[in-house]
């Protein structure tokens, strides 16, 4: 049996290297639709209740530290006294990812199954997933989980195929398909040439294309002007930048609106203008591009993320996790010994 240190190293291997988590929400919380289950004041002027405290801090130190028996008693504790709500679903799904980080497969399985049967019943209920945040996170999670349990049963094929199954199954919301996308990507797509970028709109002189970059490096960075882990980049994309500038490194900012209406992009667009400038001045002036296809083509659920594309146009590196400088140099280093 393993030690309590030894299990506690793995959980914190594999976090880092097998698991890529959202590094930031998919759209900004003033923008969040509500819940699936809204809690509504018992009189108009009455102040709405305050919701109950989500279990998923809890259920993630647990497991993180090796204790899945802990977190699963955090999520038992949370149905006691505040039933099978959204946020309990959310737990759940995240207890399936603590059972396959430490593991135990049996219950990654179980709870896999347990996410997508209730997720399935309220789809059948008319339950809108651009309305529901909390079922579209749960889903996209035990998605995802099951992707990678078919890869390691029965190869990395069979689970390309289900990825795609669902995305053919789920047409929207956005930013669930860009979830589907990062695990396909990080599964297919290194060693594929980069899809072309679909600009929708663009902060700068010229509206850029892969294409047009041929014969130099490209990296693309996936970002959100309110996401706080993409602005800590600034100092690494900068530092990059300026030390690869001589061998014709090509940055772009890669986002999307996350308003629909004209007026309000006016003022989105604005914002990821003025943002730039003020967080990102170290990095400079670089194209920017806004494309809700290219997000979620490219996987852009969790921001930041970086693909690294060669001269002749391939990705030798797609990772939706922050970065260190180190590791930013030494991507390129791989990158330029390329042809």
């Amino acid at each position: 049996m393993q030690s309590t240190a030894m299990r506690c190293w793995i959980a914190t291997a594999l976090l880092a290297s097998t698991f890529a988590w959202a590094q930031g929400p998919s759209m900004p919380p003033s923008a969040a639709p509500p819940a699936d289950t809204a809690r509504t004041a018992t009189h108009p002027s009455a102040p709405a209740p305050a919701p109950p405290p989500s279990p998923v801090t809890g259920i993630r130190g647990k497991y993180s530290a090796g204790d899945l028996r802990s977190a699963e008693s955090i999520l038992e504790v949370y149905r006691h006294k505040y039933g099978e709500d959204g946020q309990y679903l959310v737990g759940l799904s995240w207890l399936a990812r603590g059972a396959l980080l430490l593991g135990e497969l049996e219950n990654a399985d179980r709870y896999v199954a347990a996410v997508r049967t209730r997720c399935a019943d309220s789809l059948a209920r008319g339950i809108d997933l651009s309305r529901s945040p909390d079922t579209e996170i749960a889903l996209g999670a035990a998605i995802e989980v099951a992707a990678q349990r078919i890869q390691q049963v029965r190869g990395r094929r069979p689970a390309v195929e289900f990825l795609r199954q669902e995305l053919a199954k789920l047409p929207e919301p956005v930013s669930l398909r860009s979830r589907i996308y990062k695990r396909l990507n990080m599964m297919t797509l290194e060693g594929t040439a980069a899809p072309e970028l679909v600009v929708e709109d663009f902060i700068g002189a010229t509206s850029p294309s892969l294409a047009s970059l041929r014969g130099k490096p490209v990296l693309l960075f996936l970002w959100a002007e309110w996401c706080a882990d993409c602005r800590a980049q600034a100092a690494a994309l900068a530092a990059a930048r300026k030390r690869h500038s001589s061998n014709g490194l090509q940055i772009i900012g890669l986002t999307r609106y996350y308003k629909d209406s004209t007026d309000a992009r006016v003022h989105e667009k604005a914002r990821v203008d003025s943002m730039w400038k003020a967080d990102y001045k170290d990095v400079g002036a670089i194209p920017l591009v806004l494309s809700t296809a290219s997000m979620e083509r490219y996987g852009g659920s969790s921001t930041p993320t970086f693909v690294f594309i060669d001269r002749a146009g391939v990705v030798r590196r797609f990772t939706p996790t922050r970065l260190t400088e180190e590791e930013f140099d030494r991507t390129m280093g791989l990158m330029l010994t390329r042809p």
